[in-house]
């Protein structure tokens, strides 16, 4: 993990970490996601009280700015 960083978020399932995560690296945010589920062995127990995002301090208004306000599923023709 970094040196100096601060918690943003946190999640119940590390796929809701991972993709919040990615959109916050998608946003040009340095993102760092902690927490254990015993190496996958146990996906459907959290061990570590959830799974959190970690940002560099300079990036911690504009991480939860991002993560109050995701961005809309875009709509497919499908959808239409």
């Amino acid at each position: 993990m970094m040196s100096t960083a601060v918690k943003v978020a946190v999640f119940t399932t590390q796929t809701e970490a991972l993709i919040a995560s990615e959109y916050l690296r998608a946003n040009g945010i340095v993102a760092t996601v902690m927490g254990d589920d015993a190496g996958g062995a146990f996906s459907g127990l959290v061990l570590s009280k959830g799974f959190k995002i970690y940002v560099p301090p300079s990036d911690e208004s504009l991480a939860l700015e991002l993560l109050e306000s995701p961005p809309l599923p875009e709509e497919s023709p499908d959808n239409k």
